[in-house]
Order: C-alpha cells, then sequence, then structure tokens
C-alpha cells in the first residue's frame, strides 16, 4: 500500500511539474525557431491570454509580423535579424505609444542653473568599450517600461544609477517611477509628462529639486500599463543630482569621448523600426526619410563586430531582457556620419516654442541629443 501512494504522489507531482511549465512563459524563439512558429506558440511563450474576438484580431497582427521577419531574415546580406518579442502582436498604436516620451535638446537654462555644457578635451579613446563588463557592476538589470512612454524617465534614472555607482562605488536601483510621476514638465517638452512624455534633463532638474531620489522597493513601478499613476515624493532618498551635463548636437567625437572619459549617456534616437530587432547590428534607419527622434535610451559602448567587419554602438533599452540581444541593440556606427531632419518636431519631440524641425546624426539619430547627470558624492 505504501508503495501505491508513492506511486501516486510522484504520478501527481510530476502532472503538477508539467502543467507549471505549460503555463509559465518561456520567453523569445531564437530566430532559427521561427520556421512553423505559430501564434498559439507566441501567447504560450509570452503568457498572454485573449478572448475569441481580442485572439482573431491579435492573430492577424502577430502573422503579419512573422511573414516580415522571415523576409527580412531570408536576406544574405543583413547585418542584424530580426525576431519576435513580447510586441509582435502589437498595434502600431501601441507602439507608438511607448515611444511617446520624446526626447529633445534642452534650449533653455534651468531654474537653478543646472546645466553645463560638454567641452572636448581630447583625450584618447580605445578602440572598444563595454560598461556591461565593469566591475565592480555600474549598470542595473534591464527593465520595462511596459505600455508607458516613461522611457525618458528609465533612461534618466539609468543614468543617476550608473554615474553614483562610479562615483561611490554604491549600485542602487531607483525609482523610475517617482521620475516618471512627479517630474513637472511646463513647456510640455517631449509630451506632458509621465507616460505621455518627458526629458531626461527635466528628470534631472526635479531630483535636484525634491532633494533626491528614492529606491525602486520604496517607490516601485506601476506604469506598465499604460497609467502615470501616482506621485510620491516622501520616501527615503538615497541620491542627489548635483548638475547635468549636455554634449553638442551631433558631435560623434564627443560622444565618444564622454562616453570613455565620463561613463554611460542617455541619448535620443528614432526608434521607429526598432520592434522587430532580434540581434546583429542595426542599419534600418533610412535617412531619405523623416528621423523621428522619438525615444530616449542609455549608451553604454561600443566596439567593432569582426564577422561583420562593422562598428557599433551599444545601447541599453528599456523593453524588457525579451528584446534584442537580452534587452539591448547595437546600431551601426560609422566614421562618416550620415544625418537627416525631423521635420514633424513638434508631432513628437519638440519643447513648447522650439523650432518644428531638427537636424539629427548618426543611424537612428544617436548623435543628435545626449546628456548625463553629475552626482554628489
Amino acid at each position: 500500500m505504501a508503495r501505491v501512494q508513492l506511486f501516486v504522489v510522484l504520478v501527481l507531482f510530476t502532472a503538477l511539474i508539467v502543467s507549471a511549465r505549460l503555463t509559465v512563459r518561456t520567453g523569445p524563439p531564437k530566430p532559427e525557431e521561427l520556421e512553423g512558429y505559430s501564434f498559439d506558440r507566441f501567447l504560450h511563450d509570452f503568457g498572454k491570454k485573449y478572448d475569441v474576438v481580442e485572439y482573431m484580431r491579435r492573430k492577424i497582427i502577430f502573422e503579419q509580423t512573422l511573414a516580415k521577419v522571415r523576409a527580412h531574415n531570408a536576406n544574405p546580406k543583413k547585418l542584424y535579424v530580426m525576431g519576435i518579442n513580447h510586441m509582435s502582436d502589437w498595434t502600431p498604436e501601441e507602439f507608438t505609444r511607448i515611444n511617446g516620451a520624446k526626447p529633445r535638446m534642452m534650449r533653455h537654462v534651468s531654474r537653478k542653473n543646472l546645466q553645463k555644457k560638454y567641452r572636448k578635451s581630447g583625450q584618447p579613446t580605445p578602440k572598444a568599450l563595454d560598461y556591461r563588463t565593469t566591475f565592480p557592476a555600474v549598470l542595473t538589470a534591464v527593465k520595462d517600461q511596459g505600455g508607458c512612454g516613461s522611457c525618458w524617465a528609465h533612461s534618466a534614472t539609468e543614468s543617476m544609477e550608473t554615474h553614483y555607482a562610479l562615483q561611490s562605488g554604491k549600485l542602487f536601483v531607483l525609482s523610475q517611477q517617482q521620475v516618471s510621476a512627479c517630474t513637472p514638465n511646463p513647456r510640455h517638452c517631449g509630451g506632458t509628462g509621465g507616460c505621455a512624455g518627458g526629458v531626461e534633463s527635466l528628470a534631472y532638474q526635479y531630483v535636484h529639486d525634491i532633494g533626491g531620489l528614492s529606491q525602486e522597493w520604496a517607490n516601485p513601478y506601476t506604469g506598465y500599463y499604460g497609467q502615470t499613476g501616482t506621485c510620491n515624493n516622501h520616501t527615503s532618498k538615497v541620491v542627489q543630482v548635483k548638475n547635468y551635463v549636455s554634449l553638442p548636437q551631433n558631435d560623434q567625437d564627443a560622444l565618444l569621448e564622454a562616453l570613455v572619459h565620463k561613463g554611460p549617456i542617455s541619448v535620443s534616437v528614432d526608434a521607429s523600426n526598432w520592434a522587430t530587432y532580434g540581434g546583429g547590428v542595426f542599419n534600418g534607419c533610412d535617412y531619405s526619410q523623416n528621423i523621428t527622434i522619438n525615444h530616449a535610451v542609455q549608451l553604454v559602448g561600443y566596439g567593432h563586430d569582426d564577422k561583420l567587419n562593422v562598428d557599433y554602438w551599444i545601447v541599453r533599452n528599456s523593453w524588457s531582457p525579451d528584446w534584442g540581444e537580452n534587452g539591448y541593440i547595437r546600431l551601426l556606427r560609422t566614421e562618416k556620419v550620415e544625418c537627416g531632419w525631423d521635420v514633424n518636431a513638434h508631432d513628437g519631440s519638440a519643447c513648447d516654442g522650439d523650432p518644428d524641425t531638427d537636424w539629427a546624426c548618426g543611424m537612428c539619430g544617436i548623435l543628435y541629443g545626449s546628456t548625463y547627470p553629475v552626482m554628489e558624492a
């Protein structure tokens, strides 16, 4: 009888484990696994559930995305591969919403003159650099902003984390929620604030004025489903901003130098074509079309891909580790810098009173607008 009971227990335990594996999300498939990949498998891999009507609508979107991915990956001359991720059944409007945080170079001096201008020193730069490998660590884990246009808050918070770690040796996970929900945006720079958009320089100004920034555990992120949430300024502060530095616009040498000698940089980009990025060196921004500066990220390094024989930037995104190369993207970096016009600046990234057009250089406009905070030790 004891053996029978033990056998029954083992069977039930095995069934429980199998059931758990069938319900737990498993993450994105590799490009070579996309042959025969189905919408039902996608739902399982990413833990999604829909009613009958929504299922059919999302399936159509997913199958269109999958066809696009397969067609691109069939090109033997590609520098990057496309992939399937948690956004592969999103509508264009849903994707635009997370690019709703539209960074723009601040064209006015901060209230307390926190803004400083970067001056090139001519210091040498190595052939490659990757802050992901720094010891002790200066980068926290990749975050997921969800359906909220709070990339500006994530980018600013990441840079405050990193620069405080570089100065003090202490790496805190800081509150994106506090920055997103509490930062004033009276000139509507990049949006109206919170999930509706903002700029990193306003975040640095806010943290300085309020007396510091709290840790993430004390003020956790609530914007995943697209609502900014409540501002809470009253949690314990662990870091403080002294001022922030703006780099010269569209200056690749200045960006390289500052990245090496100052640390990771918050940068502005056109991420309109990034949704399906799955790995490799991205060269998918076309300068014959409008360059729409619509997203904020963190530049954490650069290097050379020997197999592809191209140089690249290493950029940390806030679309979860399931996207790209574990949450990162490599952008093509060329000695001869290409540029293009953002002719719809007020549709996305300008402040009230700014020009309607602007000039953006580098792949996806990465050289356009760059800042980093100077932290109190």
